[in-house]
Protein backbone atom coordinates (compact mmCIF):
# COMPACT_ATOMS: atom_id res chain seq x y z
CA UNK A 1 0.00 0.00 0.00
CA UNK A 2 1.43 3.36 -1.00
CA UNK A 3 2.31 5.79 1.76
CA UNK A 4 0.95 9.31 2.12
CA UNK A 5 4.00 10.92 0.53
CA UNK A 6 3.77 8.66 -2.53
CA UNK A 7 0.08 9.49 -2.95
CA UNK A 8 0.84 13.20 -2.50
CA UNK A 9 3.50 13.01 -5.19
CA UNK A 10 1.01 11.56 -7.67
CA UNK A 11 -1.61 14.12 -6.69
CA UNK A 12 0.83 17.00 -7.09
CA UNK A 13 1.75 15.85 -10.60
CA UNK A 14 -1.94 15.82 -11.50
CA UNK A 15 -2.61 19.19 -9.89
CA UNK A 16 0.40 20.75 -11.66
CA UNK A 17 -0.82 19.36 -14.97
CA UNK A 18 -4.26 20.87 -14.31
CA UNK A 19 -2.72 24.21 -13.39
CA UNK A 20 -3.87 24.11 -9.76
CA UNK A 21 -0.39 24.14 -8.18
CA UNK A 22 2.71 26.03 -9.42
CA UNK A 23 5.42 23.65 -10.53
CA UNK A 24 8.05 25.49 -8.48
CA UNK A 25 6.19 24.56 -5.26
CA UNK A 26 6.35 20.83 -5.87
CA UNK A 27 9.70 20.07 -4.21
CA UNK A 28 9.04 22.32 -1.23
CA UNK A 29 5.69 20.66 -0.57
CA UNK A 30 7.18 17.17 -0.82
CA UNK A 31 10.08 18.12 1.44
CA UNK A 32 7.64 19.29 4.13
CA UNK A 33 6.18 15.77 4.41
CA UNK A 34 8.30 13.24 6.27
CA UNK A 35 8.69 9.73 4.95
CA UNK A 36 6.84 7.26 7.13
CA UNK A 37 8.79 4.31 8.41
CA UNK A 38 7.74 1.15 6.64
CA UNK A 39 8.18 -2.27 8.17
CA UNK A 40 8.91 -4.81 5.46
CA UNK A 41 8.56 -8.58 5.68
CA UNK A 42 12.18 -9.13 6.72
CA UNK A 43 11.85 -6.78 9.71
CA UNK A 44 8.55 -8.35 10.73
CA UNK A 45 10.06 -11.82 10.57
CA UNK A 46 13.07 -10.67 12.57
CA UNK A 47 10.80 -9.26 15.30
CA UNK A 48 8.82 -12.49 15.47
CA UNK A 49 12.05 -14.49 15.55
CA UNK A 50 13.42 -12.39 18.42
CA UNK A 51 10.23 -12.84 20.45
CA UNK A 52 10.31 -16.59 19.85
CA UNK A 53 13.97 -16.61 20.86
CA UNK A 54 13.05 -15.12 24.22
CA UNK A 55 10.39 -17.76 24.75
CA UNK A 56 12.88 -20.44 23.66
CA UNK A 57 15.42 -19.26 26.25
CA UNK A 58 12.91 -19.70 29.07
CA UNK A 59 11.72 -23.02 27.63
CA UNK A 60 15.31 -24.29 27.37
CA UNK A 61 15.94 -23.64 31.05
CA UNK A 62 12.64 -25.24 32.00
CA UNK A 63 13.33 -28.32 29.85
CA UNK A 64 16.72 -28.88 31.45
CA UNK A 65 15.53 -28.08 34.94
CA UNK A 66 16.73 -31.29 36.57
CA UNK A 67 20.12 -31.28 34.83
CA UNK A 68 21.26 -27.71 35.57
CA UNK A 69 22.48 -27.06 39.14
CA UNK A 70 20.39 -24.71 41.27
CA UNK A 71 22.73 -21.72 41.29
CA UNK A 72 23.54 -22.24 37.62
CA UNK A 73 19.82 -22.00 36.83
CA UNK A 74 19.51 -18.69 38.61
CA UNK A 75 22.69 -17.37 37.06
CA UNK A 76 21.62 -18.42 33.56
CA UNK A 77 18.23 -16.74 33.84
CA UNK A 78 19.76 -13.57 35.27
CA UNK A 79 22.49 -13.51 32.63
CA UNK A 80 20.06 -13.87 29.74
CA UNK A 81 17.85 -11.11 31.14
CA UNK A 82 20.75 -8.71 31.70
CA UNK A 83 22.21 -9.52 28.27
CA UNK A 84 18.97 -8.67 26.48
CA UNK A 85 18.47 -5.46 28.50
CA UNK A 86 22.09 -4.49 27.89
CA UNK A 87 21.73 -5.06 24.15
CA UNK A 88 18.60 -2.92 24.10
CA UNK A 89 20.42 -0.15 25.96
CA UNK A 90 23.34 -0.35 23.54
CA UNK A 91 21.23 -0.10 20.40
CA UNK A 92 19.17 2.74 21.85
CA UNK A 93 22.16 5.05 22.21
CA UNK A 94 22.14 6.47 18.70
CA UNK A 95 18.37 6.12 18.23
CA UNK A 96 18.74 4.73 14.71
CA UNK A 97 17.33 1.27 15.49
CA UNK A 98 14.07 1.83 17.36
CA UNK A 99 12.44 -1.37 16.14
CA UNK A 100 15.35 -3.51 17.34
CA UNK A 101 15.41 -1.74 20.71
CA UNK A 102 11.66 -2.12 21.09
CA UNK A 103 11.87 -5.82 20.25
CA UNK A 104 14.71 -6.49 22.68
CA UNK A 105 12.87 -4.78 25.53
CA UNK A 106 9.77 -6.85 24.72
CA UNK A 107 11.89 -10.01 24.87
CA UNK A 108 13.34 -8.84 28.19
CA UNK A 109 9.83 -8.40 29.58
CA UNK A 110 8.91 -11.96 28.55
CA UNK A 111 12.12 -13.37 30.03
CA UNK A 112 11.50 -11.55 33.29
CA UNK A 113 7.96 -12.89 33.48
CA UNK A 114 9.20 -16.44 33.00
CA UNK A 115 12.09 -15.88 35.39
CA UNK A 116 9.76 -15.06 38.27
CA UNK A 117 8.18 -18.50 38.16
CA UNK A 118 11.45 -20.29 37.51
CA UNK A 119 13.21 -18.47 40.36
CA UNK A 120 10.43 -19.43 42.74
CA UNK A 121 10.95 -23.06 41.84
CA UNK A 122 14.73 -22.78 42.18
CA UNK A 123 14.56 -21.67 45.80
CA UNK A 124 11.31 -23.50 46.67
CA UNK A 125 9.44 -20.25 47.25
CA UNK A 126 5.68 -20.67 47.39
CA UNK A 127 4.26 -17.78 45.41
CA UNK A 128 0.91 -16.33 44.46
CA UNK A 129 0.34 -16.54 40.66
CA UNK A 130 -1.62 -13.31 40.67
CA UNK A 131 1.11 -11.44 42.51
CA UNK A 132 3.78 -12.92 40.24
CA UNK A 133 1.96 -11.86 37.07
CA UNK A 134 1.33 -8.38 38.40
CA UNK A 135 4.95 -8.03 39.45
CA UNK A 136 6.05 -9.09 35.98
CA UNK A 137 3.62 -6.59 34.51
CA UNK A 138 5.05 -3.78 36.62
CA UNK A 139 8.59 -4.75 35.60
CA UNK A 140 7.57 -4.75 31.94
CA UNK A 141 5.99 -1.34 32.45
CA UNK A 142 9.24 0.02 33.89
CA UNK A 143 11.13 -1.37 30.90
CA UNK A 144 8.62 0.32 28.61
CA UNK A 145 9.12 3.67 30.32
CA UNK A 146 12.90 3.33 30.40
CA UNK A 147 13.24 2.50 26.73
CA UNK A 148 10.07 4.07 25.26
CA UNK A 149 9.12 0.55 24.20
CA UNK A 150 5.56 0.04 23.04
CA UNK A 151 6.21 -3.71 22.85
CA UNK A 152 7.15 -3.86 26.54
CA UNK A 153 4.07 -1.75 27.26
CA UNK A 154 1.85 -4.26 25.47
CA UNK A 155 3.52 -7.08 27.43
CA UNK A 156 2.91 -5.19 30.68
CA UNK A 157 -0.81 -4.83 29.97
CA UNK A 158 -1.07 -8.48 28.94
CA UNK A 159 0.63 -9.69 32.12
CA UNK A 160 -1.50 -7.49 34.36
CA UNK A 161 -4.59 -8.72 32.52
CA UNK A 162 -3.59 -12.33 33.16
CA UNK A 163 -3.10 -11.39 36.79
CA UNK A 164 -6.68 -10.13 36.98
CA UNK A 165 -8.02 -13.54 36.01
CA UNK A 166 -5.44 -15.58 37.95
CA UNK A 167 -6.89 -14.39 41.25
CA UNK A 168 -10.53 -14.95 40.38
CA UNK A 169 -13.12 -12.28 41.12
CA UNK A 170 -13.16 -12.17 44.92
CA UNK A 171 -14.52 -8.92 46.27
CA UNK A 172 -11.41 -8.51 48.44
CA UNK A 173 -9.11 -8.39 45.44
CA UNK A 174 -8.27 -5.05 43.89
CA UNK A 175 -8.40 -4.37 40.18
CA UNK A 176 -5.16 -3.22 38.56
CA UNK A 177 -6.04 -3.24 34.88
CA UNK A 178 -8.55 -0.39 35.14
CA UNK A 179 -5.67 1.82 36.37
CA UNK A 180 -2.95 0.41 34.11
CA UNK A 181 -4.97 0.82 30.91
CA UNK A 182 -5.22 4.65 31.08
CA UNK A 183 -1.45 4.78 31.63
CA UNK A 184 -1.02 2.67 28.50
CA UNK A 185 -3.36 4.99 26.60
CA UNK A 186 -1.37 8.04 27.68
CA UNK A 187 1.88 6.43 26.56
CA UNK A 188 0.32 5.39 23.25
CA UNK A 189 -0.74 9.00 22.74
CA UNK A 190 2.67 10.43 23.64
CA UNK A 191 4.59 7.89 21.56
CA UNK A 192 2.00 7.76 18.77
CA UNK A 193 2.09 3.97 19.03
CA UNK A 194 -0.71 2.12 17.27
CA UNK A 195 0.03 -1.32 18.84
CA UNK A 196 -0.04 0.15 22.34
CA UNK A 197 -3.22 2.07 21.48
CA UNK A 198 -4.96 -1.17 20.50
CA UNK A 199 -3.69 -3.01 23.58
CA UNK A 200 -4.58 -0.25 26.04
CA UNK A 201 -8.07 0.19 24.55
CA UNK A 202 -8.83 -3.51 24.90
CA UNK A 203 -7.28 -3.48 28.38
CA UNK A 204 -9.56 -0.64 29.47
CA UNK A 205 -12.64 -2.52 28.29
CA UNK A 206 -11.54 -5.72 30.06
CA UNK A 207 -10.61 -3.75 33.17
CA UNK A 208 -14.02 -2.09 33.23
CA UNK A 209 -15.71 -5.48 32.93
CA UNK A 210 -13.54 -6.79 35.79
CA UNK A 211 -14.63 -3.87 37.98
CA UNK A 212 -18.29 -4.39 37.08
CA UNK A 213 -17.93 -8.07 38.02
CA UNK A 214 -17.14 -7.01 41.59
CA UNK A 215 -20.55 -5.39 41.94
CA UNK A 216 -22.58 -7.68 39.70
CA UNK A 217 -24.99 -8.75 42.43
CA UNK A 218 -25.52 -5.16 43.58
CA UNK A 219 -25.76 -3.34 40.28
CA UNK A 220 -26.99 -6.07 37.97
CA UNK A 221 -27.84 -4.99 34.43
CA UNK A 222 -27.65 -1.31 35.30
CA UNK A 223 -23.90 -1.64 35.88
CA UNK A 224 -23.35 -3.03 32.39
CA UNK A 225 -25.51 -0.34 30.81
CA UNK A 226 -23.65 2.32 32.81
CA UNK A 227 -20.35 0.84 31.65
CA UNK A 228 -21.57 1.08 28.07
CA UNK A 229 -22.47 4.73 28.62
CA UNK A 230 -18.99 5.42 30.04
CA UNK A 231 -17.34 3.84 27.00
CA UNK A 232 -19.69 5.78 24.75
CA UNK A 233 -18.61 9.05 26.38
CA UNK A 234 -14.96 8.06 26.00
CA UNK A 235 -15.62 7.25 22.34
CA UNK A 236 -17.13 10.71 21.88
CA UNK A 237 -14.09 12.32 23.51
CA UNK A 238 -11.71 10.31 21.31
CA UNK A 239 -13.71 11.30 18.22
CA UNK A 240 -13.05 14.96 18.97
CA UNK A 241 -9.32 14.21 18.76
CA UNK A 242 -9.55 12.11 15.61
CA UNK A 243 -6.75 14.03 13.92
CA UNK A 244 -4.40 11.60 15.67
CA UNK A 245 -4.37 7.96 14.56
CA UNK A 246 -4.18 6.75 18.14
CA UNK A 247 -7.38 8.66 18.97
CA UNK A 248 -9.11 6.96 16.04
CA UNK A 249 -8.09 3.58 17.45
CA UNK A 250 -9.50 4.53 20.87
CA UNK A 251 -12.69 5.68 19.18
CA UNK A 252 -13.18 2.43 17.26
CA UNK A 253 -12.60 0.13 20.24
CA UNK A 254 -14.77 2.16 22.62
CA UNK A 255 -17.67 2.13 20.16
CA UNK A 256 -17.51 -1.65 19.94
CA UNK A 257 -17.15 -1.99 23.70
CA UNK A 258 -20.01 0.40 24.44
CA UNK A 259 -22.39 -1.46 22.13
CA UNK A 260 -21.37 -4.84 23.57
CA UNK A 261 -21.87 -3.79 27.21
CA UNK A 262 -25.17 -2.09 26.44
CA UNK A 263 -26.43 -5.18 24.64
CA UNK A 264 -25.33 -7.64 27.35
CA UNK A 265 -27.00 -5.44 29.96
CA UNK A 266 -30.36 -6.24 28.43
CA UNK A 267 -30.26 -9.97 29.20
CA UNK A 268 -30.64 -9.72 32.99
CA UNK A 269 -34.31 -10.71 33.35
CA UNK A 270 -35.73 -7.41 32.16
CA UNK A 271 -39.50 -7.41 31.89
CA UNK A 272 -42.33 -5.22 30.73
CA UNK A 273 -41.60 -1.60 29.95
CA UNK A 274 -37.92 -1.95 30.87
CA UNK A 275 -37.44 -4.69 28.28
CA UNK A 276 -39.22 -2.70 25.57
CA UNK A 277 -37.25 0.45 26.41
CA UNK A 278 -33.94 -1.41 26.25
CA UNK A 279 -34.70 -3.04 22.90
CA UNK A 280 -35.91 0.25 21.41
CA UNK A 281 -32.84 2.09 22.68
CA UNK A 282 -30.67 -0.72 21.32
CA UNK A 283 -31.99 -0.24 17.80
CA UNK A 284 -31.85 3.56 18.01
CA UNK A 285 -28.25 3.54 19.27
CA UNK A 286 -27.21 1.01 16.62
CA UNK A 287 -28.80 3.11 13.90
CA UNK A 288 -27.06 6.20 15.23
CA UNK A 289 -23.71 4.41 15.19
CA UNK A 290 -24.28 3.39 11.57
CA UNK A 291 -25.04 7.00 10.64
CA UNK A 292 -21.99 8.21 12.57
CA UNK A 293 -19.72 5.71 10.88
CA UNK A 294 -20.97 6.69 7.44
CA UNK A 295 -20.60 10.39 8.26
CA UNK A 296 -17.02 9.97 9.50
CA UNK A 297 -16.18 7.39 6.83
CA UNK A 298 -15.10 4.93 9.49
CA UNK A 299 -15.92 1.46 8.21
CA UNK A 300 -15.29 -0.26 11.53
CA UNK A 301 -17.78 2.05 13.28
CA UNK A 302 -20.36 1.37 10.61
CA UNK A 303 -19.68 -2.36 10.95
CA UNK A 304 -20.20 -2.12 14.71
CA UNK A 305 -23.58 -0.50 14.16
CA UNK A 306 -24.59 -3.12 11.59
CA UNK A 307 -23.58 -5.97 13.90
CA UNK A 308 -25.44 -4.31 16.77
CA UNK A 309 -28.64 -3.82 14.80
CA UNK A 310 -28.58 -7.41 13.51
CA UNK A 311 -28.05 -8.67 17.06
CA UNK A 312 -30.85 -6.41 18.28
CA UNK A 313 -33.31 -7.69 15.69
CA UNK A 314 -32.36 -11.29 16.50
CA UNK A 315 -32.90 -10.59 20.20
CA UNK A 316 -36.31 -9.06 19.56
CA UNK A 317 -37.32 -12.07 17.49
CA UNK A 318 -36.19 -14.30 20.34
CA UNK A 319 -38.22 -12.22 22.80
CA UNK A 320 -41.29 -12.69 20.61
CA UNK A 321 -40.78 -16.44 20.66
CA UNK A 322 -40.37 -16.79 16.91
CA UNK A 323 -38.78 -19.99 15.67
CA UNK A 324 -35.62 -20.21 13.64
CA UNK A 325 -37.50 -20.83 10.38
CA UNK A 326 -39.70 -17.78 10.93
CA UNK A 327 -36.67 -15.66 11.73
CA UNK A 328 -34.82 -16.97 8.66
CA UNK A 329 -37.79 -16.14 6.44
CA UNK A 330 -38.07 -12.64 7.88
CA UNK A 331 -34.36 -11.93 7.34
CA UNK A 332 -34.54 -13.31 3.81
CA UNK A 333 -37.47 -11.02 3.01
CA UNK A 334 -35.63 -8.01 4.43
CA UNK A 335 -32.53 -8.92 2.43
CA UNK A 336 -34.52 -9.14 -0.81
CA UNK A 337 -36.16 -5.79 -0.13
CA UNK A 338 -32.78 -4.17 0.56
CA UNK A 339 -31.27 -5.66 -2.61
CA UNK A 340 -34.22 -4.54 -4.71
CA UNK A 341 -34.06 -1.02 -3.27
CA UNK A 342 -30.32 -0.84 -3.93
CA UNK A 343 -30.83 -2.04 -7.52
CA UNK A 344 -33.56 0.52 -8.20
CA UNK A 345 -31.54 3.33 -6.65
CA UNK A 346 -28.51 2.41 -8.72
CA UNK A 347 -30.59 2.30 -11.88
CA UNK A 348 -32.01 5.77 -11.30
CA UNK A 349 -28.54 7.16 -10.57
CA UNK A 350 -27.18 5.73 -13.82
CA UNK A 351 -30.04 7.25 -15.83
CA UNK A 352 -29.54 10.62 -14.14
Amino acid sequence: MAGYKARLERDLDRWIEDGLVPVQNREAMLASVADGRRVDASVALAVIGALLLGVAAVAFVAANWDVIPRLARFGLILSVFLAVVGAASWFSKDGTRPILTNTLLSVAALIYAGAIGLTGQIFDIAGDPQRALRSAGLAAGLLALAGRSSGAGVAALALICLGEFAGGFDKEESRWLIFAAPVGMALAWLWNSKPLAHASSVALIIGLIAVLALYEQTWGASGLVAGGVVLGLLAGAARQLSDRRTAVIFFLWFVWGALALFAVGGFDDLKGAYLIAHRAAWLVVAGGVIALGMHDRQGMVTAAGVVAIIAGVCTILFDLGLGLMTAAGLFAACALIALAAGFLTRGRRVKA
